[in-house]
């Protein structure tokens, strides 16, 4: 990978050197079970392009197919990279924020830090979002028929640019609150989308009736 220069105190890391990694492990479609007989198993569309968890939808698998469940189970912190998908969804990524007690296909790859007092997950999540947006796994996958992946050979020597750790939580925090006005102006823009239409209606049916 080709460097760029970084602010003075930042540096670059080698990922393996920064967090743990762990890939899951395949459970086909036709053993799923309901929610009551197994634990969840998550899958690529669980892993938002927000870089948020999505459990819309969650696969159950039975509790008997492995034995060392909690070695899978997610953690506050926890970061899931999806490592095989179709070419443009290789590499997204999403930081853990709730414990689930489960675990995840082998098209996953969980990354746990090392060392929080050298690297927030908030920071490395945002780091390997970057990545995904600019098309760097894109341009490295290995791709075969209808798929890609970015095995974790590739992550480990993947280096990823580590400001002071003030500095991680300065701009994760900038970040946040950004995206937290982003979302209020889209509910905003739903509720004047809602209000808009509901005055349309109100206008048709009285015009309908001859009361405009």
């Amino acid at each position: 990978m080709e460097h760029w220069t970084l602010p003075e105190g930042w540096g670059w890391k080698r990922l393996e050197a920064l967090v743990e990694m762990k890939t899951g492990f395949a459970c086909a479609k036709k053993h799923l079970v309901t929610d009551r007989q197994g634990r969840p198993h998550l899958r690529p569309f669980n892993i938002g392009i927000d870089g948020e968890i999505d459990l819309t939808e969650i696969y159950y698998i039975p509790e008997d197919v492995i034995t060392d469940w909690e070695s899978y189970t997610l953690e506050p912190g926890h970061i899931l990279f999806n490592n095989t998908n179709s070419v443009e969804l290789v590499g997204k990524t999403a930081l853990v924020k709730t414990r689930l007690t489960g675990a995840f296909s082998n098209h996953i790859t969980r990354l746990i830090v090392r060392d929080p007092a050298e690297v927030d997950p908030a920071w490395l999540t945002l780091t390997l979002r970057w990545f995904w947006q600019t098309g760097y796994f894109t341009a490295r996958c290995n791709r075969w028929i209808g798929q890609a992946g970015f095995n974790t050979s590739m992550l480990a020597e993947m280096q990823v640019p580590i400001p002071p750790l003030a500095e991680q939580r300065r701009i994760v925090a900038r970040l946040e609150s950004l995206l937290g006005e982003v979302r209020e102006m889209r509910a905003l823009l739903k509720a004047m989308q809602k209000d808009t239409d509901q005055l349309e209606q109100s206008i048709l049916a009285a015009a309908f009736q001859g009361e405009v």
